[in-house]
């Protein structure tokens, strides 16, 4: 016998004796259904509300009929019409149910019959996104899954784990929208999202962006959750995606200015900076590294055409120039805003990794401008000022590490910095540690 029909015989069997009737048709209609011939159930039932519309019991057997013809019926996605059916039968039977002088004891068992009914579905389409050899077994498995669990919803549709995992394999299946729309509902009907509840569907909405639904979604997320430190990034970063970044920095302060003691909001825009400084000093190292290649080809053209090159390379150099000392302000502010996160929490070893990034980065960008010049002097002073803040990043990225030693991404960058900087040994120990 199978699960389901012994989960409804013994659903049926503690109560369908408990109310006496003295209706033919109901009492056929509740043997029917103890013997789960769910054809014949249905066939009563509905006759009894042929006789009497308003037939409370009637409409609960023609409901508890149609739940179990709908489990039988192949494939999964033709038993949605039927479980629509089966909750119209249950709710009519509720409505006339409590308007009876004496009402019937099968109609408190509604609920979990519906639950069961929930539970069978949902249970299959877990079977099958989780199971390896029922995966195998099935024919077109995400989508018979995904069958399944809009079963399952149709069944009890204020169920929001079905909404999750429904979206989740439709995001799995490449349908984005159909993804974003079952994880609006989940949340819709859930009393108090979790942080990864809001962090998925802000996800999905970049994903798909829309930047505006994002930054909604991320206000009521840093509501809900203020100590989270992505959804202050989450916000900021839609209006980094819409060419915004000023108005993510203002954002940012808005939120520091309101509850200037949460670091979360430090980090978030010491981040934005720190970003928005990389930007500019990736586009200096680009400037110098086109000013050098048209430098050196003057070498090679006539004394007319050199000087009109030397003053396009001078032009961009100075571009360069422009674009670097901007990137410094920039990352100026952000290493303030790091070390207002330092502060207030001192032993954040993801601030003291952001600020040992920021150096490193500083340093790589005085690397690319030593590589790109044909100045000798200026070279080894280059050379010196990226060595410099190296020396600076090592120490944050030290600092990173002691507190959380298990973080092989700080050992990672440790590594880097003491193999350039000739730190041998240190190196080696870092190498370890990072699991290279």
């Amino acid at each position: 016998m199978k699960i389901r029909s012994i989960l409804a015989l013994i659903l049926v069997a503690g109560l369908l004796w408990a109310c006496e009737t003295t209706d033919p048709l109901i009492r056929d209609a509740q043997i029917s259904a103890q013997l789960m011939d769910y054809e014949s159930a249905l066939e009563y039932s509905e006759q009894a509300l042929e006789a009497d519309s308003s037939n409370a019991l009637a409409h609960y057997y023609r409901g508890y009929a149609l739940g179990g013809i709908a489990q039988e019926t192949e494939p999964p996605s033709d038993r949605r019409p039927v479980y629509e059916e089966m909750r119209d039968a249950m709710e009519s039977a509720r409505s006339f149910g409590e308007v009876m002088e004496s009402r019937p004891g099968e109609l408190d068992e509604i609920d979990d019959y519906i639950v069961s009914l929930w539970a069978y579905e949902h249970n299959a389409g877990a079977q099958i996104m989780t199971d390896d050899s029922t995966r195998q077994a099935t024919e077109n498995p995400d989508q018979t899954a995904v069958d399944h669990f809009e079963n399952a919803i149709t069944i009890e549709p204020d169920s929001s784990i079905s909404y999750v995992v429904l979206s989740s394999i439709n995001y799995q299946m490449g349908n984005v929208d159909e993804a974003i729309s079952m994880y609006e509902t989940a949340i819709s009907k859930m009393d108090e999202p979790l942080a990864d509840d809001y962090e998925f569907l802000i996800s999905l909405y970049f994903m798909d962006g829309s930047y505006e639904e994002a930054r909604n979604l991320a206000m009521e997320a840093v509501e809900a959750y203020p100590d989270e430190p992505l959804f202050a990034q989450f916000l900021a970063d839609t209006y980094l995606e819409t060419g915004e970044s000023e108005k993510a920095t203002e954002l940012l302060r808005e939120l520091i200015a309101g509850d200037p003691d949460n670091p979360q909001f430090y980090f978030a825009l010491g981040t934005q900076l720190y970003r928005m400084a990389q930007d500019h000093l990736d586009e200096a190292s680009g400037a110098y590294e086109r000013a050098y290649q048209m430098e050196e080809q003057a070498g090679q053209l006539s004394s007319s055409e050199q000087e009109e090159v030397r003053q396009e390379a001078e032009r961009i150099r100075t571009e360069g120039e422009a674009a670097e000392e901007e990137g410094n302000r920039l990352a100026d502010m952000a290493v303030e805003e790091m070390q207002n996160v330092i502060e207030l929490t001192p032993n954040d070893d993801s601030a003291y990794n952001i600020l040992g990034i920021i150096y490193q980065n500083r340093a790589a960008a005085q690397f690319d401008k030593r590589n790109n010049t044909l100045d000798n002097e200026l070279s080894m002073q280059y050379d010196q000022n990226a060595r410099d803040y190296l020396q600076e990043s090592m120490q944050y990225y030290e600092r990173a590490a002691e507190l959380n030693p298990d973080e092989p991404e700080y050992w990672q960058s440790l590594f880097q910095i003491y193999t350039t900087l000739g730190m041998d040994e240190e190196a080696e120990e870092a190498m370890e540690k990072a699991n290279f």
